[in-house]
């Protein structure tokens, strides 16, 4: 089987080019506020921000998983995918509702973790930004898998606009630097207000086989939160730890390098969002045999693209520093950047496939190995950092990152049968 040539590439240029130019926006993000305010400031950030992903997980439920499982699966069969898109919205409305009282009732907590007074302002204000970023979270999943990539790419492009225009109303009207975080929060809203209308034009919300459908999202997304919640926490554990171990100022200096190796890590998920629907259509159609083909040819292709990439981002980045007039410690920055977007290019051909097992209906597995991952990460981190400061972190980062997908290719033949 072979994903349509043309959509293929057509999507993944929309879906390359949204990525840029979020890029650009992320970039000029973490520019402004070091600019106008200072690395500790930028450090809040990331660390409310840090918080705020893991919390986003749990709301969500991880059934926007289980959409993004089976819409193809029911368009590929000539069903509509109605009951999964309105199951999920119903799900996690209700498990976003429970986390925001959690997190309301223990909003003081965030700020002891961290003893940021400025943490403990901030956090409160993004907890009711949590049930739209669930709703976003299902109804792009649904776009996703039903291969409407440049629908997808576009509101993907539209929240790093929002965000990035919301912090310059911000700097426009003098907010302190506490009040930063909650652009997180305002920036969900408005995407969910123009998400919505888009979304029901394809969906139909209705009970005809709600129950059912409700039951089998809930049961794969409860087998599947618990990698995906460790998955995106994954991407904040050396924030996390710095700012246990160190400070909000090697925060903010961390942050930089990482929110563009961040960027540089979207590359590889660039690839995925377009492969994860033929994926499960290939494993549907041929089995083992014809999804390692599919795999194989694209392994490698991803390959040659990232690695370039990833190369290259790194010999240029302390021109880029220059550039954007970064002058604190900018050698120690690229020190940083250069062992995490090291780590993505030694295993840049596998990155794609990360929800490998969750596509072919393996949400246990996934979770089992989004799980020793994690533990890679945080083992590392609490090794290094101590040793290395905020390189540590770095590092520790980007030796996880290759163990990682080592682990991967062994459960990939193990689980499924499948050799790329």
């Amino acid at each position: 089987m072979k994903a349509p040539t043309g959509k293929f590439t057509s999507d993944l240029a929309w879906n390359a080019a949204s990525f840029a130019l979020s890029a650009v926006f992320g970039i000029l993000l973490n520019v402004v506020i070091l600019r106008v305010y200072d690395a500790t400031a930028l450090g809040v950030f990331n660390l409310v921000y840090a918080v705020y992903i893991l919390l986003s997980q749990l709301a969500v439920g991880g059934v926007h998983l289980a959409v993004q499982a089976f819409v193809p699966r029911e368009l590929f069969h000539g069903r509509r995918a109605d009951p999964f898109i309105t199951a999920a919205m119903l799900l996690s409305m209700l498990t976003s509702v429970l986390v925001m009282a959690a997190a309301w009732w223990g909003r003081s907590l965030p700020g002891l973790w961290f003893e940021s007074p400025m943490v403990s302002e901030a956090f409160p204000l993004v907890i009711w930004g949590l049930l739209f970023f669930s709703w976003n979270k299902v109804l792009l999943s649904f776009h996703n898998g039903a291969r409407r990539m440049r629908l997808f790419a576009v509101f993907q492009l539209l929240r790093a606009v929002l965000l990035f225009a919301g912090l310059l109303a911000m700097v426009y009207s003098e907010a302190g630097p506490a009040r930063l975080p909650q652009l997180l929060a305002w920036t969900e809203l408005g995407l969910f207000i123009l998400l919505l209308p888009v979304s029901l034009r394809s969906w139909s919300p209705g009970r005809q086989g709600l129950k059912d459908a409700i039951g089998e999202s809930f049961r794969f997304g409860n087998r599947a939160l618990t990698g995906n919640f460790l998955l995106d926490i994954n991407t904040r554990v050396d924030v996390f730890l710095l700012g246990i171990l160190l400070n909000e100022r090697a925060v903010g200096l961390y942050s930089f390098a990482s929110t563009v190796a961040e960027g540089a890590m979207q590359l590889p998920v660039l690839f995925r969002n377009n492969l994860n629907p033929v994926i499960s259509k290939a494993w549907n159609q041929g089995g083992p045999a014809l999804l390692g083909k599919v795999m194989s040819r694209s392994r490698k292709a991803a390959f040659k693209l990232l690695a370039l990439a990833f190369g290259a981002s790194i010999l240029l980045f302390p021109v880029a520093l220059r550039v954007v007039g970064m002058a604190d410690e900018p050698m120690l920055v690229w020190m940083v950047y250069a062992a995490l977007a090291g780590g993505g290019l030694l295993v840049a051909g596998r990155l794609p496939f990360m929800m490998l097992f969750s596509q072919l209906g393996y949400p246990g597995w996934q979770t089992l190995f989004i799980t020793c991952g994690f533990l890679f990460n945080v083992a590392l981190n609490l090794v290094l950092i101590p040793l290395l400061g905020v390189v540590g972190a770095g590092l520790a980062t980007g030796l996880a990152t290759v163990a990682t997908m080592l682990l991967h290719r062994w459960m990939a033949f193990r689980i499924a049968k499948v050799r790329f």
